[in-house]
């Protein structure tokens, strides 16, 4: 799994937070970081994106005709003196291209109760290793669509991808709908596999580069609370195949329906400007910026979209992961990731079940229904502290809260404790680990890779760090119960607690705040380019 506001004015740290830079002075940015650099600031006052008294602030509408807004919305700040409404603008286009999370979270719920009645239908009922293939088979596709996934959007760019991709994941769904033999199900749940994989990649890409800078994080969360209404609506779904064993087919044909909303939807949706500019079509790009950021950021921010695209040149190869600073960057993302999966969120989802029948709650689905709602619940804590705490918080504070959380579970499992407070203990780090991983580890791994990638290299950083995602989920789900026969849960359980102290020490050193910067001026802080020209 991956695998999201009120907004106040967040605690400015004067390195890792800055205005726009214009003369680029440059100094140091961590002893640990040696081959990132960043700017140092001439803070000159930028226009207020809030207008004045005797002209309203302005946007672009729909037809790209200017038009006079109330209060007025700018990438910098939202309306002015009432509710801060400057998120408005862009969530449409965000919650469309989110359904594709909502679409991921389905898929990985849709198998978790029918798959017995599945495999008796279609005759491989009690060969586990056939049931296995069904659930993996669909990794293996995701892997294959997220490495191929960047040569599409570089192509076509995010809206038109986002469109096309939605062919394998309908055209999926509808094979393994219809299915009477086990190829037809492995061919469906692969092809929809490929979507996934594919749109894993290009969600949080795609959201990143339309959000305004000061609500792209709270924006980027929309992934993990697509993903988790997913998982909840394929598991309330999924209640009626407890006694319907033909239910199944009602639940693979359901997964068509929003391909198809994202197909249509997509097409009411903006691209981005980032690859309109790059791709020479300025005068679209300058539209967007105005519809979705404010008119006041218009000429500011294709200057400087500009800037990076000139500087990096208009097409990349996958060899630029091999130079700084992308090859730094794609160090972080795949590190990221594989953490991420051994830090033992699909052991603790596969064990909680278990863990929950121990208190006798003795339905799986009610189970993983209680998981799904915790994890709902990090989500959306994590859309109100994403812009207002910044990633690297989040994410250290994320992996501290796992680790306390897999000791609090091993204690239970290991001291002499009566039943009843091994049972509370035991429940309690299940859901505090679920919390607290949707608080930070899923939402801000995939908003921070897009956030620190270049203009020229995000889609392939993106692709090859989502591949080891891919990689790494297979590993633990095809050896994670081996593990457990042999070390024991606490073992096992404490290896997982121990990666999240690591991965806490890893973001410690290693994360760059990106928080109310836009993607710009990041790569300005980053690239030996930029600073080589500024000496």
């Amino acid at each position: 799994m991956r695998s999201s506001s009120v907004l106040l004015l967040p605690h400015l740290n004067p390195i890792t937070t800055s205005i726009r830079p214009r003369n680029l002075a440059l100094h140091k940015l961590s002893p640990s970081l040696k081959g990132f650099r960043v700017a140092a600031v001439e803070n000159k006052p930028s226009p207020s994106p809030l207008g004045s008294k005797s002209e309203p602030p302005k946007t672009l509408g729909a037809d790209g005709e200017v038009d006079y807004v109330e209060g007025g919305v700018g990438e910098g700040g939202g309306g002015g003196g009432g509710v801060d409404l400057g998120w408005l603008p862009a969530f449409p286009h965000a919650l469309t291209a989110s359904m594709a999370n909502f679409l991921f979270g389905y898929h990985i719920g849709v198998m978790n109760g029918p798959i017995e009645n599945i495999a008796r239908e279609l005759g491989f009922e009690g060969n586990s290793f056939l049931e296995g293939l069904v659930v993996s088979i669909f990794i293996v596709g995701a892997f294959i669509g997220s490495i191929s996934s960047a040569s599409l959007i570089d192509k076509f760019g995010c809206k038109r991808t986002l469109q096309i991709d939605t062919i394998p994941l309908i055209l999926g769904a509808l094979i393994s709908a219809q299915a009477h033999s086990l190829d037809e199900m492995l061919w469906g749940r692969f092809l929809a596999g490929l979507g996934i994989g594919v749109n894993t990649v290009l969600v949080p890409l795609y959201i990143s580069e339309v959000a305004p800078t000061k609500y792209r994080g709270s924006l980027g969360t929309l992934c993990q609370i697509g993903t988790c209404l997913g998982i909840i609506a394929s598991l309330a779904l999924g209640i009626p195949s407890e006694s319907d064993p033909h239910w199944w087919r009602t639940m693979l044909y359901t997964a068509c329906v929003p391909g198809l909303i994202i197909m249509l939807g997509m097409q009411f949706a903006v691209e981005s400007p980032r690859w309109l500019c790059k791709v020479g079509r300025l005068d679209d790009a300058r539209k967007v910026v105005g519809r979705l950021w404010g008119m006041s950021e218009v000429e500011k921010s294709i200057e400087e979209i500009k800037s990076v695209v000139e500087n990096d040149g208009a097409e990349s190869s996958w060899l630029d992961l091999l130079e700084e600073p992308h090859k730094r960057v794609a160090f972080i993302g795949g590190s990221l990731f594989l953490l991420q999966q051994f830090a033992g969120i699909n052991g603790v989802l596969y064990f909680s079940s278990l863990t929950f029948q121990d208190v006798g709650i003795s339905s799986s689905a009610l189970a993983s229904l209680f998981v799904g709602i915790t994890n709902l619940g990090g989500a959306l804590v994590a859309s109100y502290l994403m812009d207002k705490q910044g990633r690297k918080k989040l994410l250290i504070g994320s992996y501290l809260g796992m680790a306390f959380s897999m000791f609090l579970i091993v204690s239970a499992i290991s001291f002499p404790l009566d039943e009843g407070s091994s049972h509370i203990l035991s429940i309690s780090g299940t859901l505090m680990y679920i919390f607290t991983f949707a608080l930070g580890a899923g939402p801000v791994t995939g908003i921070i890779i897009p956030e620190l990638s270049s203009a020229l290299t995000r889609s392939k950083i993106m692709g090859f760090s989502f591949s080891v995602h891919w990689v790494c989920n297979f590993l633990v789900g095809l050896f994670f119960l081996e593990l457990v026969d042999k070390f024991g849960v606490g073992s096992v359980y404490a290896a997982f607690g121990g990666v999240s102290l690591l991965t806490a020490v890893f973001a410690m050193y290693f994360i760059v705040e990106t928080q109310g910067r836009s993607l710009e001026e990041i790569e300005m802080s980053l690239s030996p380019s930029f600073t080589k020209d500024q000496k």
